[in-house]
């Protein structure tokens, strides 16, 4: 059975707040150390029939300009969509003040009062040397490169 531990408390443009339940606060101990955290929630407004989605688009590029009919289809396991089985996350953010069981983040890819599953230290051993990914996903990271290069429209 899973268990939150804290709940996301305010999302403004990617800076936000994460609140752990008082009861965990220990297990936060030294976790200001380090630059980023990996952040694991449950997904609680997705509907059943979002969670029956197996084929979508990569919408997270459209905040980068892109047009939907420019995204190619695929597998919802080969994206960061929301509507899926299990509706869990794994984010990456940038831990930039603990206060007791407060975490002031950056990057933050969750709405307010999206449940916080667990929380991990993210250190640069999780980082694999050889990794590998389709033409498509390399192409639009080009893209992207020379966006924010150029500060270019699409």
């Amino acid at each position: 059975m899973l268990k939150y531990i804290g709940i996301v408390r305010e999302n403004k443009d990617g800076k936000g707040i994460i609140e752990i339940y008082k009861e965990y606060t220990q297990g936060l101990y030294r976790l200001e150390e380090f630059s980023h955290i990996i952040v694991i929630s449950w997904l609680n407004k997705v509907s059943e029939e979002q969670r029956n989605t197996l084929i979508v688009k990569p919408r997270g590029l459209l905040k980068y300009g892109f047009k939907l009919e420019d995204l190619p289809e695929v597998g919802v396991f080969c994206t960061d969509s929301p509507h899926r089985p299990n509706p869990i996350a794994v984010s990456i953010v940038r831990l930039i003040e603990r206060q007791e069981n407060i975490l002031h983040v950056e990057d933050l890819d969750l709405f307010e009062e999206t449940p916080i599953l667990d929380i991990k230290a993210f250190t640069p051993a999780r980082c694999p040397d050889d990794v590998k990914v389709p033409k498509w996903v390399e192409e639009f990271e080009k893209k992207l490169e020379e966006i924010k290069r150029r500060k270019i429209p699409l």
